[in-house]
């Protein structure tokens, strides 16, 4: 029985992930603001690199990527980038890490955000005709940034203990 339990708990954070990519451009989009406040899913991919190498795989990331991208109407590719790299600045940031405690990992999050959100900047502006706004992304890494603590530690909860 529990290794049901421990398969349920591991494909959990697949489908979860995949709801919040897929839902993503419906709700955030038309209930709080023009753009996504909150990258729930950067945090997520993140997250799962940083603790659980082995949890997403580069090809989900990349189907997921693609079915996001589709989704969005953004330029196809973008964020299967974005989520690759993400994937491996974390598990590289972790792998440098001796000593990991929050604000190490706090720290790792926050320049691999800014690395990941520059990257997608570069991609729209240079593939996309849509004007792009600066202060939404600083908004967009700010509030990310601050709902870090809080999504970490509810998944602290689910997943580890």
């Amino acid at each position: 029985m529990d290794s049901y339990i421990e398969k349920i708990k591991f494909y959990s954070a697949h489908i979860i992930f995949t709801l919040i990519c897929i839902n993503d451009s419906i709700f955030i989009n038309t209930w709080i603001a023009p753009g996504p406040i909150i990258n729930i899913k950067y945090i997520l991919v993140f997250y799962f690199s940083f603790f659980d190498k082995g949890r997403f795989s580069i090809t989900f990331l990349f189907f997921i990527g693609l079915i996001f991208d589709s989704l969005q109407g953004m330029p196809f590719g973008m964020t299967p980038i974005c989520f690759i790299l993400l994937s491996k600045l974390a598990s590289y940031l972790k792998q440098r890490r001796t000593q990991t405690n929050f604000q190490n990992e706090f720290i790792a999050f926050a320049i691999s955000l800014l690395v990941t959100q520059i990257v997608s900047v570069i991609i729209i502006s240079y593939f996309s005709q849509a004007p792009f706004e600066y202060l939404l992304l600083a908004i967009n890494i700010i509030v990310s940034l601050i709902f870090y603590p809080v999504i970490r530690t509810f998944l602290k909860v689910f997943y580890y203990y």
